[in-house]
């Protein structure tokens, strides 16, 4: 019990942190209708063992949980619902199983088929939701009653529903054993981003709560972490614009003192800054100029259609709005989360447009004579201080023939020129080697595009 209640308290913590900031009316609808949709599908599969789904019995609470769910789907988009032991959540929020008894037992029912927890991708009709009633009811197919079940219910035309895996705490041996495996965390958030990307783009309300406990990883982890950026180096696709962005725009709000709860509005805004693209639908024009100029405006009318007032959104929707703001605009500069994004963006953006041309050494350089009119200098100087004179990514020959990659951003004042590295496939540059720290040699001759 002592290991069930530290595991319990330790992802209270990670979700309480997610939600900092967050609109308390938004949190307050998704639990009230995320614990009536959970306890009308643990009541709806134990009524399956007494009575036929064509029973009359079935009507309200087939009725109830559609309702709920359709009104969860305007909330938050894709709907997660999972079970944890006798814990429910539905999208990172603690559902309130005091006095709900079907809550607590909604993990067993869903045991059976090797199912700790259910995506629901779209809303469902009332005839869908007993068909899901009855796949859930059925038997279960050994050796995989997951995959059986998925493909009884696509037969059965449910194409909307995902199901997942056993879920379970982390025990206190799992804490004490590892801490946040940085490659895994970057793939949640691209994930997540990803998923973010596709239900605004499909005109749902923007739900930060996911991506917000995602960055808050992130920052766990540490910004300037030297394992975070050499999996993002090695590791992660650096083609991934959202994630990137997310990582140096984090970088630097941290370089700028930046607190927690607002490094967390930078990232979430990080990781949907260009969601104005997916709301103008796409085209070959709007991925020129027009889209370019229009994008930010677009994108902050998505982060509008969020539920409720906070800090946090505010925060969001102006970052959104000004991350191609200049910080000599005659309209006025952007805020500080806007003018972050600028610089975190446009380093991102050269780098994935020229890469194979020029260096990174050679866009800061670019940028740094800009500065001012473009940029604000003080905020371009913290990224240069905290990318340092080889940025992560950047691929270098070494004063003995060997190539390298640097997969760290500044580590301290001394190792501003020398940061850790991995050796480099001289052919191709991707990393194949073992992690060198350049303080202890050898020196490095010159950087290279690619």
């Amino acid at each position: 019990m002592d290991d069930l209640r530290q595991a319990q308290q330790h992802l209270g913590r990670s979700l309480h942190k997610a939600r900092a900031g967050e609109d308390r009316e938004l949190s307050q609808k998704v639990r009230e209708n995320g614990e009536a949709l959970g306890q009308m599908l643990s009541g709806l599969l134990k009524m399956s063992r007494v009575h036929a789904l064509d029973n009359r019995a079935f009507d309200a609470p087939v009725a109830e949980f559609a309702r709920a769910l359709a009104t969860l789907q305007d909330l938050v988009g894709v709907v997660h619902l999972v079970a944890v032991e006798d814990q429910a959540y539905l999208n990172e929020i603690r559902l309130r199983a005091e006095g709900k008894p079907g809550l607590r037992e909604l993990g067993g029912e869903l045991k059976k088929h090797n199912v700790g927890g259910v995506s629901f991708h779209a809303a469902m009709a009332e005839p869908e939701v007993r068909r899901l009633v009855a796949g859930f009811a059925g038997p279960a197919a050994e050796p995989h009653p997951r995959t059986a079940l998925r493909e009884r219910l696509e037969q059965d035309g449910v194409r909307t529903v995902e199901l997942h895996g056993i879920f379970r705490y982390r025990t206190s041996e799992d804490l004490e054993t590892g801490e946040v495996d940085p490659a895994a965390a970057l793939q949640r958030t691209m994930e997540l981003a990803q998923e973010a990307w596709e239900a605004l783009a499909a005109g749902r309300v923007f739900n930060p709560l996911p991506l917000r406990r995602a960055v808050a990883e992130l920052i766990e982890i540490g910004p300037s972490s030297p394992e975070l950026w050499d999996a993002w180096v090695t590791r992660m696709p650096r083609q991934e614009h959202a994630v990137a962005v997310a990582l140096h725009a984090l970088l630097l709000g941290s370089g700028a003192g930046l607190g927690k709860a607002v490094l967390q509005d930078l990232g979430v805004a990080a990781l949907v800054h260009d969601v104005g693209y997916a709301a103008m639908g796409g085209g070959a024009a709007l991925s020129g100029p027009e889209g370019l100029a229009r994008h930010p405006g677009e994108g902050a009318r998505v982060m509008l259609r969020q539920r409720g007032w906070s800090d946090a959104k505010v925060r969001r929707l102006r970052a959104v709005l000004d991350h191609h703001r200049g910080h000599a605009d005659p309209q006025g500069r952007p805020s500080l989360l806007g003018a972050v994004l600028r610089v975190a963006e446009d380093y991102c953006s050269f780098q994935r447009v020229h890469g194979q041309r020029i260096t990174q050494a050679d866009v800061l350089g670019a940028m740094s004579r800009a500065a001012s009119a473009f940029y604000d200098p003080l905020l371009l100087r913290l990224l240069v201080n905290g990318l340092g004179r080889w940025p992560p990514g950047t691929l270098l020959e070494l004063a003995d023939g060997r190539r390298a990659r640097s997969i760290s951003p500044v580590r301290d004042p001394e190792t501003f020129a020398t940061p850790l590295a991995r050796l480099c496939d001289p052919g191709t540059g991707a990393p194949v080697g073992d992690r060198i720290d350049l303080a202890q040699g050898p020196a490095v001759k010159r950087a290279l595009p690619g």
